[in-house]
Formats: structure tokens, sequence, C-alpha cells
């Protein structure tokens, strides 16, 4: 079974597909723990459906809270989807890989948090959109790129057509660079 913890700041929305795909798909990745850095909804998902969940809203100790809360999981993966900047003593932590799901093709708009990638690419008429899995490293959204997904785009779609669409394929590239990160196969087969 391999253990996965994610770092949040919101929603949750990424939390929740995970957790669901997982179950449904009876495979064998646990959501062992939710580390906030405020109370939100994803909190209130973790503590709903067991899953232990921490909220260290003090930022002066919020980076040693974090990585002594870490050692203690010791979960195979960090899902990073959350509003703060890791210290490098924290990311480099032995046997642990931190992936963040960034809603662009990274290099383009790295820095930038959610969604607000989409309007930047409205705003430049990008033909393409897309979202990245990468490696968090020391340098923000600078990490080895794992996976990533494309589709064009048409801007004359309802807005809220093209938000889903892009939070739907960061939610399955998020999934399936989780179980390749964790070599886990499916025994799913595409013909």
């Amino acid at each position: 079974m391999k253990t996965i913890v994610f770092l949040v700041s919101g929603g949750g929305g990424n939390l929740r597909f995970a957790y669901h795909a997982f179950r449904r798909l009876n495979l064998p990745v646990e959501i062992s723990g939710v580390i906030s850095d405020r109370e939100c909804p994803a909190v209130d998902f973790a503590r709903v459906n067991n899953i232990r969940s921490f909220v260290l809203a003090d930022k002066s100790s919020f980076q040693a809270s974090l990585k002594e809360i870490l050692m203690s999981l010791q979960p195979d993966i960090v899902i990073t989807n959350i509003h703060k900047i890791i210290a490098p003593d924290t990311i480099n932590i032995e046997n642990i890989e931190f992936i963040n799901l960034h809603f662009s093709l990274l290099p383009a708009y790295g820095g930038v948090i959610g969604m607000k990638t989409v309007e930047m690419a409205r705003n430049d008429n990008a033909q393409f959109l897309g979202t990245t899995c990468h490696v968090v490293e020391e340098v923000v959204d600078d990490g080895k790129i794992l996976s990533q997904t494309v589709m064009p785009v048409d801007w004359s779609t309802p807005w809220e057509e093209i938000l889903d669409l892009v939070f739907r394929a960061g939610c399955l590239n998020l999934c399936s660079t989780i179980l390749k990160s964790a070599n886990i196969e499916t025994g799913h087969t595409t013909s």
C-alpha cells in the first residue's frame, strides 16, 4: 500500500477526486493525511472521511511543524496543493517524493497559483491549455516534469466549461502521475 499526503489551502478538489478514484478502482493507495495552512473545505473533507488532518495556521512555526508531521507520517508521496513554498530541508526528506500539480503547460505561467493561469492564457490568446505534474524542487515550478496534459482551446466556450475542463484534466493527470510514481499498474488497457 502506497501512502499519500495532500498539502492543501482550499476546496480540495484534487484531493476529493483522488480519494474517490482510488477507492472506486480499489487501488493500493491510501491518503494517509491532509495538512493545511488554514481551516478550509479540504480539511473538512478529510475529517468527514476519517483522514488524519492537521491545520498549521501559525506562520512562524509552519515549516518546522510541517517537516515534523511528514517525518512522523512517512508518506511515499506528498502532493503540494498548498499556497506556501515548502522549505528545502522539507522537500529533501529522504524517501518522500514531492509532486505538484500546476494548471498550465510549464514553463508557461510558472509561479502562478491555481486557475489564474487559465485567465493568463486567455489574455495571451493561447491556442492550447494544459496541466503539468512535476517534482517539487527548491526553485518554484522548476522541477522535473513528470507528465502533462494538452488540449486545444476555443475561447468562445463558456468560461466555466473551460475551467471545468482544465480542472478535470488536472485531476486525471495527477492521479495518473501518482500511480506511475508509485509503480502501480491498474490492469486497464486501451485498444
